[in-house]
């Protein structure tokens, strides 16, 4: 149900039938998004309604000495009211327009979106285009138009006075006649107007400091204009409406853009390659230019804000020290922010030596440190690409395993991280080689390095629920699966005399099935099965080569493990049995691990492939062991400590149907992109319910 307002005329006191048809035509011939729309009327007999949309807020009237009207707010509604009388005054496109005759703050609506709409018009006329009104019904005392005193007629600028009274009132936080009007009391107020300087005393006071002084200057000029005695010297609506828009534009600069600026931009300004050319910039403009990066001394080093504001800094190639000078030449690329750029021909002895110190980052700011290059003849990959850049940092030898590509048509692989306390840092890193088996023998460009601010971490792990499965209720016993039964004579362990509620219990923390070759329970979050195979039934050796050793394990509830003794690969393959799977469910895959306390190696990233969908070319990159975080993408999948101490890594998921089929086909190959996998010793596949 929607709520209405609705205006009952008294014809008994004077109010025609002449008024209630001119406001009735005005309200269907004008139709406009700042003046109140008609939702109906009544005509019949001595009944004369006439039925509105409702505003939620009320009058502007009552929000005049609202606190919480900021002047954004109050410029808006300004730039809202002048909107419906410029169409009052020739906006409809014919040749007449409608005179209001009582602009005032009563007359003006405010809707839930603080939205605002021109009302009332009961003693409104329409008239031909520059025509002159002729009436002895007048408006509201201390909005009237001085000149019709003398010329006794109204015209389109009678409405441009009332408007001015308005704005000023909208400007003063009060009425100017709140009660017994006094001409020259009135008069004496909205002089304060035409005056340019000194005035706080006709701002409502809340906002003296928050007014930009452009924005106030500027709607001061127009509101006086408005109130000027002839009415040549009065602008048109749609004057005034360009000139509160621009007021409006001032304080938005002000509010919004500013504060979005560096506190020392113009200083930044000033070291930039061409100053001058920034002088006539918005403020906004400014904030555009500096998110998308300016080039300052020398051409040396690229400064750039990122979208919460933080500094990011870019040092040109420029500043790098080159051992192997006869490798190296200067190119001009024009995707390149800097004038030269360095191309490196062999990208397997590369010996950049990188000692800069930072000039403009913020501070209290985490800022992950980049280089930035490309492949000369090559395209860049939308996918991380792997490059195994091996660097020197503080006599320690690390490596970035992954290039990701920019929107600038350059990539970028991550060097560290550090937390940003200082106005200035002095970074030092030895380049020496990437990986030439995976990026072949293509030279590269490099643009240089970059300190970016760190998007703050997301950690979209839901917290562990909470187990309401721990009891013996009898909630509980009704999650066990229709054939449960089936399930538990397949196991060696007594379970088959048990009730219901040990069974549950029994069965949300393992049973042994089938000879003890599979482990079997019940998901204690949501009920549904899972199950788990061991490592020595899901491994796949076509080679002769002895790839891995069984041995005994007191540590899996199998009594056996497997450890791989030196391949770079291996496969999994098994077929998983429906009836072991709950219907319609998605289903987790982790391979269940532990590293040999006498492994030193297993940090390379390993790719997943799935050998039955080979068309995709789709590949998983997963970890054995937690990397850094400057080798953590999104995408990628990290292991996780279990609470039995081993380790699982998710390695693949599907989906069950709700007719299911008998089985499940699995297979997938490992590759780890360097080195071997030696240490690694594997328990099982666990398939887990979503």
């Amino acid at each position: 149900m929607n709520t209405i307002a609705a205006k009952r005329l008294k014809t008994h006191h004077g109010q025609g039938e002449h008024h209630f048809l001119i406001e009735l035509e005005i309200l269907f011939d004008y139709k406009h998004e700042n003046i109140i729309r008609l939702e109906g009327y009544c005509n019949e007999k001595d009944e004369k309604i006439i039925v509105y949309e409702h505003a939620f807020e009320g009058s502007l009237e009552k929000h005049l000495d609202n606190r919480s009207l900021t002047w954004k707010k109050r410029l808006q509604i300004s730039v809202d009211v002048a909107c419906g009388l410029a169409f009052l005054h020739g906006g409809a496109q014919t040749n007449e327009m409608v005179i209001h005759r009582d602009i005032k703050c009563a007359n003006i609506l405010i809707n839930s979106d603080w939205k605002a709409k021109i009302s009332d018009f009961g003693l409104s006329s329409i008239t031909t285009i520059n025509q002159k009104d002729v009436s002895h019904l007048v408006g509201t005392k201390g909005y009237v138009d001085p000149e019709y005193q003398i010329s006794g007629f109204f015209t389109e600028k009678s409405d441009i006075y009332s408007l001015g009274v308005v704005l000023f009132e909208i400007l003063y936080g009060k009425l100017v006649a709140p009660k017994n009007y006094d001409k020259k009391n009135v008069d004496n107020i909205l002089k304060g107007i035409h005056k340019k300087e000194n005035l706080d005393y006709i701002v409502f006071p809340p906002m003296i400091k928050k007014i930009a002084p452009e924005s106030l200057s500027t709607f001061r000029e127009i509101v006086s204009k408005c109130l000027q005695y002839e009415r040549t010297s009065r602008p048109t609506a749609k004057e005034v409406l360009q000139q509160l828009k621009k007021a409006m534009e001032f304080q938005e600069e002000y509010e919004i853009w500013q504060p979005k600026l560096p506190k020392d931009y113009k200083d930044i300004i000033q070291i930039s390659k061409s100053p001058e050319m920034y002088s006539t910039k918005s403020n906004k403009d400014l904030y555009n230019i500096f998110s998308n990066g300016i080039l300052l001394p020398k051409d040396k080093v690229w400064f750039s804000l990122g979208n919460n504001g933080e500094r990011n800094e870019m040092i040109s190639a420029r500043k790098f020290s080159y051992k192997n000078r006869r490798l190296h030449l200067w190119r001009s690329v024009p995707e390149s922010r800097f004038q030269k750029v360095a191309k490196l021909l062999d990208i397997s002895n590369l010996k950049i030596q990188i000692q800069v110190k930072t000039q403009f980052l913020s501070q209290d700011v985490t800022y992950g440190v980049h280089l930035v290059f490309k492949f000369c003849d090559r395209p860049i990959s939308s996918k991380p690409m792997y490059v195994n850049l091996t660097y020197k940092m503080e006599s320690n030898i690390l490596h970035s395993y992954f290039a990701t590509s920019r929107n600038d048509n350059w990539m970028m692989t991550e060097l560290c991280r550090f937390w940003n306390n200082k106005e200035h840092n002095d970074f030092s890193v030895l380049l020496e080689s990437l990986s030439r088996y995976y990026c072949g023998s293509d030279a590269i460009y490099v643009e240089g390095i970059e300190f970016r601010a760190m998007d703050k971490v997301k950690n979209d792990k839901p917290e562990e629920v909470q187990s309401v499965l721990e009891s013996d209720s009898m909630d509980n016993v009704q999650k066990l699966p229709t054939d449960c039964d089936d399930i538990i004579k397949c196991s060696s362990q007594s379970v088959r005399d048990s009730s219901k509620e040990e069974l549950y219990s029994l069965l949300i923390n393992w049973i042994l099935i089938d000879d003890d070759e599979k482990l079997f329970s019940l998901s204690k979050r949501n009920g549904k099965k899972c199950h788990m195979l061991p490592a020595k039934a899901v491994l796949f050796n076509s080679s002769n080569v002895k790839l891995f050793a069984l041995r005994d394990s007191v540590h899996s509830r199998f009594h056996k493990e497997v450890e791989l003794l030196s391949p770079p690969q291996f496969r999994i393959q098994c077929k998983i049995e429906s009836r072991l799977l709950s219907s319609n469910t998605k289903y987790m895959c982790y391979l269940v691990f532990k590293i040999s306390p006498k492994c030193r190696g297993l940090h390379y990233p390993v790719k997943v492939r799935d050998q039955l969908h080979r068309k995709n070319k789709e590949t998983e990159i997963i970890y054995f062991r937690p990397p850094s975080q400057i080798n953590l993408h999104d995408t990628f999948r990290v292991p996780e400590e279990r609470k039995d101490g081993w380790m699982e890594v998710k390695v693949w998921e599907f989906r069950t149907d709700i007719e299911q089929k008998e089985s499940h086909a699995m297979d997938l190959k490992l590759i780890s992109y360097e080195g071997n996998l030696k240490g690694l010793i594997l328990y099982g596949l666990e398939f887990q319910p979503m």
